[in-house]
């Protein structure tokens, strides 16, 4: 019993110490915001919200809402990217399929800021410079970020009881009513879990986006990447808490409306 209590005790410890390690720099952040100086001193040295009223002015604002318009857009092209691709891996042998693989998985292996350099010299020798800017963001995040829809993807996918599907064709259903009635279904979670990976990914890029951004269409994180140049205000505190707050509403929101919690907890060993 000493023996149980003591490596309680001890994982309770490092628990705790990482929950800390996590936690306390966004503590602090969020402490430093409110300083009624121009200063980022913590402990805070009185209490204003000037910071915060300026981090929801256009200068903010604008690129806050490009960041999120283009996390959705990138989240629900690679949805539609990912599917197929993840219905066609799960297939265990054809021609091809681990040059297929290997292309989807690949874009982990490159860090993304490789990936913006490629494809922004791409875009100019193909004389599509003029997509610079919101369809460059789209078309480069959706590549970083298809190697995580296509394997929450297949998880889901191979958690799903292949009875299920067989006895639906067994009952007449085609090929078309099968994955529309019965796997597209069971799969909802999986494809939640990717588009939120997928949107998280792109919201918080910044590698990317230095190079394929231009004036008028630059993501948060551009913005700020400027701003630095500077010095650093409680402004950018403020904006950090923004950001934060924003995918983890979403990750409650979508969470709620999808069923995430089933797939990440769900038990594959009865499927």
């Amino acid at each position: 019993m000493k023996r149980i209590s003591a490596a309680r005790l001890t994982l309770w410890c490092v628990v705790a110490l990482t929950y800390a390690f996590i936690q306390v720099p966004i503590l602090i952040t969020a402490a430093v915001s409110f300083n009624q100086t121009d200063r980022s001193y913590f402990p805070p040295r009185g209490f204003s919200l000037h910071w915060w009223a300026a981090a929801i002015t256009p200068q903010w604002t604008q690129p806050f809402l490009f960041s999120l318009k283009l996390a959705a857009i990138s989240a629900v092209a690679t949805a539609v990217l990912g599917l197929p691709l993840a219905l066609a891996l799960r297939r265990p042998r054809f021609a091809g399929r681990g040059v297929l693989q290997a292309l989807t998985i690949g874009p982990l292996v490159l860090p993304s800021l490789v990936t913006g350099i490629a494809l922004l010299q791409a875009l100019t020798l193909a004389g599509a410079g003029q997509l610079i800017g919101l369809p460059a963001l789209v078309i480069g995040h959706v590549i970083i970020c298809l190697p995580f829809m296509v394997r929450t993807l297949l998880v889901s996918l191979e958690g799903i009881p292949t009875n299920a599907e067989i006895a639906a064709a067994s009952l007449g259903a085609s090929r078309l009513a099968v994955l529309r009635e019965v796997t597209l279904p069971l799969a909802r979670p999986g494809a939640g879990a990717g588009m939120i990976f997928a949107f998280i990914s792109s919201f918080d890029d910044i590698n990317l986006a230095l190079f394929v951004s231009r004036p008028g269409q630059q993501p948060l994180t551009v913005q700020i990447m400027q701003f630095l140049e500077y010095g650093f205000s409680p402004t950018l505190a403020a904006l950090s808490i923004l950001s934060l707050l924003a995918p983890l509403l979403l990750v409650a929101v979508f969470g709620r409306l999808v069923g995430i919690g089933n797939f990440i907890y769900q038990d594959h060993g009865h499927a």
